[in-house]
Order: C-alpha cells, then structure tokens, then sequence
C-alpha cells in the first residue's frame, strides 16, 4: 500500500520540480551521490571503489529489500531498509530526503537495473547538476538516460552500466 504512494509522491516531485537538462563532463564533476539495491552489492562496490579512486568525494544511498538478510552495518554507505521505506507511519523516507536535498552534488549516478521506488524517491530529492541512470519508466528522472535497446538479449550488470556512464559522461564535450 505504502509502495503505491510513494510512487504518487516520486510523480509528483517530477511534475513541480522545473529542472533544465545539465551535461558534465567526468572531469568537472567532484561530488557524487551513488545509488544502487544492495543485491548488486559487490559491482557497486567495485564501482564506488573505481570513483574513489580518481578522486571523487563519493555518497552512497543503498536500498536493503525484505529478503536480503546480510548486516551491512560495518559498511560505510548510507543503507536504507525496506522498512524505512515503507513504514507510513514512520515517515523516515521524508527524513532521508530532507537530508540529501539539503545537500548539493554535482552529480547522481543510478545504479539501478530495475525500479526501485525508494531510490526513485531519493533521486528525485537529490540536488545534482547532472543526473544518470538507466532508462526504466517515462518520468523525467535523467539529464543522461542510459537505454538497453533490447533487454531480452543481453543481461546488463553494474559493471556494465557504470562502464556506460563513465563512457558517456567522457564524452561530453562541456564549454
């Protein structure tokens, strides 16, 4: 039930929010805030690891489902829990939000491969002047939307879409 409204809440953060496509090259980005479900933990991992690595200021948000039983206590992410996010009447997503927008970063990177709507809530929360993630619903929620052409041939991995947006966000030619 509470899944349902906070997808009405992330489609309504999109129709008020006025937001003009950013591009970034890599280079100019310092800041990043990092989304993924921690079923991907290990690609992610490495992928962080990669950002951290030419000097990026890394944040990492990490959505925890029901059925994932590993303690990711000793971890330095930020890990959100099914029940921080669908607990209506703890309203703890709210607090989450409020504490990335306060925040600003000059980029978003989605490691989603599928719909997350906590994470969708988040990113749509975040202040970044570029956002990027995999292409999985029609709301607006990128400035670099990564598309799979045809989903049924090849199974894309972390590793892969962040290979992707390292590509893309290279190629950007930025004044």
């Amino acid at each position: 039930m509470y899944k349902h409204i906070l997808k009405k809440k992330v489609k309504n953060l999109y129709k008020d929010i006025e937001r003009r496509n950013n591009f970034l090259n890599l280079n100019d980005i310092n800041s990043i805030l990092v989304l993924f479900d921690t079923s991907d933990y290990d690609e992610a991992d490495a992928f962080v690891e990669k950002l951290i690595n030419i000097s990026k200021t890394v944040t990492v948000y990490a959505f925890k489902g029901k059925s994932d039983t590993y303690d990711y206590s000793d971890t330095p992410y930020n890990i959100v829990t099914a029940k921080d996010a669908f607990d209506f009447f703890d309203n703890k997503m709210s607090e989450i939000g409020d504490r990335i927008e306060g925040k600003t970063y000059d980029a978003v990177f989605d490691l989603t491969l599928e719909r997350n709507v906590p994470l969708e809530y988040l990113l749509a929360r975040a202040n970044a002047k570029v956002k990027v993630g995999l292409k999985k619903n029609d709301l607006p929620q990128y400035d670099v939307s990564i598309v799979m052409p045809n989903k049924t041939e090849e199974v894309l991995t972390i590793s892969e879409l962040g290979k992707q947006i390292v590509f893309y966000l290279h190629s950007i030619k930025t004044k």
